[in-house]
């Protein structure tokens, strides 16, 4: 490996270990209350060194939920666009892509269940705002073009496919928080179950 590379290598390393910090702290102390000296400590490096890779706290918080929204958001595009797939199942494909969203990056997961829709414009600048907001748009549009699908398919009553993903998707995530609740008491974690219960439950 040359210096550039291992340079590089280094570089993105220390953009992560930032960036998990970032997410611990807003995690334990909730995004205002969390401080860049706490991610500071947290990251064991100096504020400066923060701040070398990031402009402010909500520049580390949009590096968090930006990219990982963008994940989520393509692989529920790509879903919905299969026409391959029955549209029942790109509904569990897409409360699956969901589900490991959350259990694979479970700190991003809480901070955007946890997203105040009225305290983001304060602090994000319009294009950061817009981009998180038109991801989360797309998520829900992904998942009204299933459900329009199975009702046209005569296989759900008809409803209305857009109140239905408002439904679906707000359900999802009340599980996920009050399932974190539990999770932090308990120390087991009943997401997965909750969402989708075995298929031998009664």
């Amino acid at each position: 490996m040359g210096i550039a590379e291992r340079r590089q290598g280094e570089k993105e390393s220390r953009v992560q270990q930032i960036l998990d910090s970032a997410a611990a702290v807003f995690y334990e102390k909730g995004f205002e209350a969390a401080t860049i000296e706490d991610i500071a400590a947290r990251a064991e490096i100096s504020k400066a060194a923060i701040y070398l890779y990031f402009k402010s706290k909500e520049d580390l918080y949009y590096g968090l939920v930006g990219p990982a929204l963008d994940r989520l958001s393509s692989r529920l595009v790509r879903i919905a666009g299969d026409g391959r797939l029955d549209p029942e199942i790109k509904i569990k494909k897409m409360v699956d892509a969901t589900h490991d969203f959350c259990d694979k990056d479970p700190d991003t997961c809480h901070l955007v269940s946890r997203y105040n829709a009225a305290e983001f414009p304060k602090l994000l600048s319009r294009k950061k705002l817009d981009h998180l907001t038109g991801l989360m748009r797309s998520n829900l549009y992904q998942l009204e073009r299933a459900i329009a699908d199975v009702v046209q398919k005569g296989k759900f009553r008809r409803v209305d496919s857009r109140i239905t993903s408002i439904i679906i998707w707000n359900a999802f995530m009340g599980i996920v928080q009050f399932q974190e609740n539990r999770m932090e008491k308990e120390k087991k974690d009943y997401r997965r179950l909750t969402v989708k219960p075995p298929l031998n439950s009664s």
